[in-house]
């Protein structure tokens, strides 16, 4: 009998995409209030610490939730859909489930 074939698989298919060792959306949207705090409030000394402290605490904690785990976001965004409890049960006026046709038929 033949060996299973053997296919590499390239590492940037498998790894997260991720802006300067962080989530992606995140630093836009972190780079998008930190542009918003500079242009759309002013040039003042107050905005422009903010700025600066949120460029480089914020894009520190980003890159350190990143290292953590890459998905962070996605996976909390799929967390706080999740029901808090779920009955071991089915309720009496639940609808049935779906019945799926067999392939053999």
């Amino acid at each position: 009998m033949d060996a299973p074939r053997r296919a590499p698989i390239h590492l940037s298919l498998t790894r997260p995409l991720l802006l300067a060792g962080a989530e992606r959306e995140l630093v836009l949207v972190n780079g998008t209030i930190i542009t918003a705090l500079v242009f759309g409030v002013g040039f003042h000394w107050a905005s422009l610490t903010m700025a600066l402290l949120l460029a480089t605490l914020g894009h520190w904690g980003l890159t350190r939730a990143a290292k953590h785990d890459p998905q962070l976001s996605r996976i909390y965004v799929r967390h706080i859909r999740y029901q808090e409890y779920y009955p071991a049960c089915a309720a009496a006026q639940a609808p049935p489930g779906y019945v799926f046709p067999s392939v053999a038929d």
